[in-house]
């Protein structure tokens, strides 16, 4: 009897349950702020741009146009020799034949710069779009 009476006095009764209301309205109120101030950040990122399947195959038919020249001053080009005086018909066709624009040049440690300088100024005249110098590593 005496917790009956308590609760009266309280102003509770045993099926009563508090109002949740003025909570639930404060929980949505946080909510609405944490929306509003959130910032969307974009993730950067590369772009990329692939190449279509036609450019893809085109790539894979180029080969590499290799220059070796020896420490005696030969020239070779995919492991042919080449005089000086053909030098130039020799790269056009070897650009050809690899679908290649670009070639590289190996010059062994002891050939005289003289040699490279003929094999580059004959790929400026054969219309090289790149040349790359390759490096013998020591054993």
């Amino acid at each position: 009897m005496a917790l009956a009476l308590r609760r009266k006095r309280e102003g509770l009764t045993g099926d009563e349950e508090p109002d949740l209301t003025p909570l639930i309205d404060c929980v949505f109120l946080l909510l609405i702020f944490f929306m509003v101030t959130t910032v969307f950040i974009h993730a950067k990122g590369l772009d990329v741009d692939l190449p279509a399947e036609s450019q893809a195959t085109e790539q894979q038919d180029k080969k590499n146009v290799n220059i070796h020249i020896d420490a005696q001053g030969r020239i070779q080009i995919g492991g042919e020799d080449v005089v000086p005086a053909a030098l130039v018909e020799r790269l056009k066709g070897a650009m050809k034949e690899a679908n290649n624009d670009n070639i590289i040049i190996q010059a062994h440690v002891d050939c005289a710069q003289e040699h490279v300088v003929l094999v580059v100024d004959a790929a400026k005249a054969a219309d090289v779009a790149g040349i790359a110098f390759a490096k013998e590593e020591a054993l």
